[in-house]
């Protein structure tokens, strides 16, 4: 089984103004129409079994609404291949009720998203968020490193990371981006060794650019075939689940690349399922 382990979808009918505002902030070009139709349609070109869909919750009053849409997606998962995760955002009045509402759901973890929440990743509200979800056995998934389209401040750096597990020591918290976008030297030398677990997702290749925009040449590339191999091993292989951020990444290309850097068999079917599979129990 394929899984792609962080993607995004919105609901038909903001879409197409949610996909073009963040089209215009991150400069980068979407490749489906983010919807759950267009997801599919990319999954089924590129040979891809199931997306874990991840909702970004930018104000607390989301909280419940999209946890209850996630379960809604979640009553066909098997046949739809999308599986969604909830999301928690550290303004949530009661943050262990929420908690206790998403395992009530029956899912299977929750995002956060620092940079989109406004707080530092060890802030003492997703400290407590992160306490209460290894507790209900939630996975916390997290974007880690810069974010492409709010410059200026890092809200989830290393030194974030190796605080929130000095603090609560999550045994399931998976960091998006190879553990920090646009920060791999770091993470490789900080991060390595640690029980954490490394999307791939929007690490590698050229960021094609937003029609009508440009880039440098500095902001223009992730990682290249050498340095995500070298990543890869340093944080191992049984820590990395295969991800695109799709639609910011083609999943038929993002599955091209890892496929292509001389992994074993073995370790080729543990970053492209098997771990997903262990990690969410399926």
């Amino acid at each position: 089984m394929i899984i792609d382990f962080h993607t995004h979808t919105f609901p038909d009918k903001i879409a197409g103004s949610v996909i073009g505002k963040l089209q215009r902030l991150s400069r980068s070009r979407p490749f489906t129409n983010a919807t759950n139709d267009g997801l599919r349609r990319s999954m089924e070109q590129a040979g891809i079994d199931l997306s874990i869909l991840l909702p970004v919750m930018t104000n607390a009053g989301q909280v419940h609404k999209l946890n209850d849409l996630a379960a809604r997606i979640n009553e066909r998962w098997q046949e739809t291949g999308l599986l969604s995760f909830g999301g928690m955002h550290p303004d949530v009045e009661n943050y262990k009720e929420a908690l206790n509402h998403v395992t009530e759901l029956g899912l299977k973890g929750i995002k956060i998203h620092p940079a989109y929440q406004g707080a530092d990743f060890d802030d003492i509200r997703y400290l407590r968020i992160i306490d209460k979800a290894s507790e209900l056995g939630l996975i916390v998934l997290t974007h880690a490193g810069w974010d492409i389209g709010i410059p200026g401040h890092n809200y989830c750096d290393t030194g974030h990371v190796q605080h929130v597990m000095q603090e609560v020591g999550p045994d399931r918290l998976v960091l998006a981006h190879m553990g920090g976008w646009q920060d791999w030297k770091a993470v490789g030398e900080e991060l390595a060794g640690l029980p954490l677990y490394f999307d791939t997702s929007f690490s590698t290749g050229d960021i094609v650019p937003a029609p009508g925009t440009t880039r440098t040449p500095e902001e223009s590339h992730n990682m290249n075939r050498e340095q995500f191999i070298h990543l890869v091993r340093k944080l191992g292989t049984d820590r990395i689940l295969f991800a695109t951020d799709c639609p910011w990444s083609d999943q038929a290309e993002s599955l091209r690349f890892v496929r292509s850097c001389g992994f074993s068999q073995q370790e080729l079917a543990d970053i492209l399922g098997n771990n997903a599979q262990k990690l969410l129990d399926i």
